[in-house]
């Protein structure tokens, strides 16, 4: 049976910001970096939701415009990407979000009108209780996986690993030469089936994965591996 060898590598190797997820082409997710983590927001449709959620109130909508609603939010929110301006009817629905909803629901709310799809929030955390930011997305297929593709490269959670490229035959994870990738995944079969298709094989194909595991360690300085099961 063919064999596949790989390492994963210590994560304190690498550095999973290297790639910005903001520069991906067609990138329909927004995130709220809040307080601790900075925004991806290309568009700038949530900064502008926000603005206007901060500005709303009675009181404004009594001396702004002739308490005209509509000319509120032409005025915070971008015309939709169709090219025209809200309908009273989707006026109306963002007026009551604002007035009933929390600013994640309005946001959503005003997401979805605006481009035409609709838009939830989900919450993406890291390695500490303080890792948290709030992802826009929108209901399209697939998007959960780049979800947690996101989630992984952003608070660097993910996995990466080294797929043996070289003529002679690895005995332990020293000796794996090759190339890296990274992955979200964190199950040892999950893994390993990421390693097949990375180098083109189906799940059916009878390959087998040999994949030696960083073990993290505090009383040890150098690295320790051990042979996935």
């Amino acid at each position: 049976m063919e064999k596949i060898y790989a390492t994963t590598l210590n994560p304190e190797s690498y550095d999973y910001r290297v790639y910005d997820i903001s520069d991906d082409d067609g990138n329909t997710v927004i995130i709220d970096g809040g307080r601790d983590y900075p925004s991806i927001d290309s568009t700038g449709y949530l900064t502008k939701i926000k603005k206007l959620i901060n500005e709303y109130s009675d009181y404004e909508l009594e001396v702004y415009h002739n308490n005209s609603i509509m000319d509120l939010l032409d005025y915070y929110l971008p015309k939709k990407e169709n090219g025209k301006h809200l309908s009273p009817k989707e006026a109306h629905v963002i007026k009551q979000a604002l007035e009933t909803e929390r600013d994640t629901d309005i946001i959503c709310d005003c997401l979805s009108i605006i481009t035409g799809k609709i838009y939830l929030m989900r919450g993406l955390r890291g390695c500490c209780q303080g890792d948290y930011i709030e992802a826009y997305y929108p209901v399209e297929d697939g998007i959960q996986k780049y979800l947690n593709w996101i989630e992984a490269w952003y608070f660097g959670t993910g996995t990466e690993v080294m797929v043996h490229d070289s003529d002679f035959e690895p005995e332990s994870a020293e000796d794996v030469e090759g190339w890296t990738f990274y992955t979200d995944s964190w199950e040892i079969e999950d893994i390993k089936a990421e390693i097949k298709s990375q180098c083109g094989y189906k799940d059916t194909d009878e390959v087998e994965v040999v994949l030696w595991l960083y073990k993290s360690t505090y009383t040890v300085k150098h690295d320790v591996y051990e042979l996935a099961e």
